[in-house]
């Protein structure tokens, strides 16, 4: 049986050209028509018979998880649980980076024409917000800066480095130190700004020395330590953007020979399991509620605005507090 399959190949155009030909023959031209007019006679093609049965093109059901890094402590935390839940749900997740040409992970993500997405721990501008606005596909903003944001769930970052600082200023350490990854990221922007309100707000000078902005693997962290050691007044504490640095800060410190908290102070933000640990007793900041829990609600209301078409303006912003352990005095 002839199809409009076989029509377009014999006639060497495609098979919309053939349905426009048979159906709307007035918006081709006199040439293409003929072309394909001819195929149809040479082929005996009858639109009324019915054509060959093929099986349903089926779309996979996908969502589309965009990060800013690898490494990011919220990412981290909570993407197991996205991943977890749109499995269950029958969702398939992928995942994209935003490298150096920012744009590029969101034009794949975009065409790929996801039912949904989750922007996490990334910087926006107003172009990027715009192009995620008229892609009508539902997204949330999960640990995501964006000063407009409708749709967005995350940590008050800003308020985890500043209580972290208080804390220790409180203690009256006065040479207190940050370490943190890149300022690209809204994990470490935020929380390495309440850091610097904590110090203006108690009159604390701020050194610039003491400041550390660096990527976050070992090697890095490593030399982090060594400008610290090199300084002539070194810090007597240390505000870790996350738990992670703070663990590895402190491995290099009791290398080094040092006591903490006796000679030295570290607090971390995350309160994460880890931190937690017995052996570790580390003093953090964070939210009682793990981020498995931030990630799970991100997901499900992620699915509320693709199912329900759910579009009410929401932006949860989860209180953090202190968890005093054995790491700071």
């Amino acid at each position: 049986m002839v199809s409009t399959t076989d029509v377009a190949k014999h006639a060497g155009v495609s098979q919309t050209t053939v349905s426009r030909v048979l159906n709307k023959p007035d918006q081709v031209k006199k040439e293409t028509y003929n072309k394909v007019m001819a195929a149809v006679n040479e082929l005996n093609y009858s639109a009324d018979a019915k054509e060959e049965a093929r099986p349903p093109i089926t779309k996979t059901k996908t969502i589309s998880l965009i990060a800013g890094a690898v490494d990011d402590p919220i990412f981290i935390g909570a993407a197991p649980a996205i991943i977890s839940y749109a499995k269950e749900r029958g969702y398939h997740v992928n995942v994209h980076f935003v490298g150096e040409n920012s744009m590029d992970a969101y034009n794949i993500a975009l065409a790929s024409k996801a039912d949904g997405l989750v922007v996490a721990s990334v910087l926006l501008n107003d172009s990027i917000h715009e192009k995620l606005i008229h892609s009508n596909i539902p997204f949330i903003l999960m640990n995501s800066s964006y000063k407009n944001s409708q749709h967005s769930i995350g940590l008050n970052n800003e308020e985890a480095g500043y209580l972290a600082t208080s804390y220790l200023l409180a203690g009256e350490h006065e040479e207190i130190a940050w370490v943190g990854g890149k300022l690209d990221n809204p994990t470490y922007k935020e929380r390495f700004t309440g850091f610097i309100y904590a110090l203006q707000e108690a009159g604390s000078k701020i050194r610039k020395k003491r400041l550390v902005i660096a990527d976050t693997d070992k090697s890095s962290l490593q030399e982090a330590f060594n400008s610290l050691q090199e300084l002539k007044k070194k810090p007597t504490a240390i505000v870790a953007a996350t738990d992670e640095i703070a663990i590895q800060l402190m491995d290099f410190y009791k290398e080094a020979g040092y006591q903490i908290p006796k000679d030295i102070s570290i607090i971390g933000i995350g309160n994460s399991e880890i931190g937690q640990h017995s052996v570790l007793s580390l003093t953090s900041v964070g939210s009682a509620d793990d981020l498995a829990n931030l990630g799970q609600e991100t997901i499900k209301r992620l699915f509320d605005r693709i199912t329900l078409g759910q579009d009410e303006a929401f932006n949860v912003n989860r209180e953090v507090c202190l968890f005093k352990r054995n790491t700071t005095g």
